[in-house]
């Protein structure tokens, strides 16, 4: 057998193309959700053979923006959440409640997190397609 399939080149070109699709996964994940999780787990797998590559950095950032839209969503979830709950009690006691706030906060911070979330995909892929590392 031989090793021209093993080459630097064809080892930088294979986590090129798993990096664009961790990216393409993350960018589709707006639809299904899914496929952030078998992006990340992709990242996860194929971070080890590209160490002290510039194709680290993009596994990082997909992993790094996996675990933090992991949190923001559930912080976002927690404040729709009690936002909603706020409403419903306070239209039973007639009163202004407090978590009724968390609302309209919650739908800019959620507001923020997407173009944050678009602005490192988008940018990480772009960065990707050129060969750049994503830093």
């Amino acid at each position: 057998m031989s090793g021209a399939a093993n080459t630097p080149a064809a080892d930088m070109s294979n986590a090129r193309t798993f990096a664009l699709i961790g990216y393409a996964l993350f960018i589709a994940a707006f639809m299904n959700g899914i496929t952030a999780i078998v992006g990340v787990v992709l990242a996860y797998i194929k971070r080890d053979e590209v160490r002290g590559t510039i194709w680290e950095s993009h596994f990082n950032n997909l992993i790094g923006v996996f675990w933090t839209a992991f949190v923001a969503g559930i912080l976002l979830l927690a404040a729709f959440a009690a936002g909603v709950f706020g409403i419903v009690a306070a239209s039973e006691h007639n009163s202004f409640n407090g978590a009724v706030a968390l609302l309209p906060l919650a739908g800019i911070a959620g507001v923020l997190f997407v173009i944050w979330y678009l602005y490192r995909c988008i940018k990480g892929l772009m960065r990707a397609i050129d060969g750049q590392s994503f830093a």
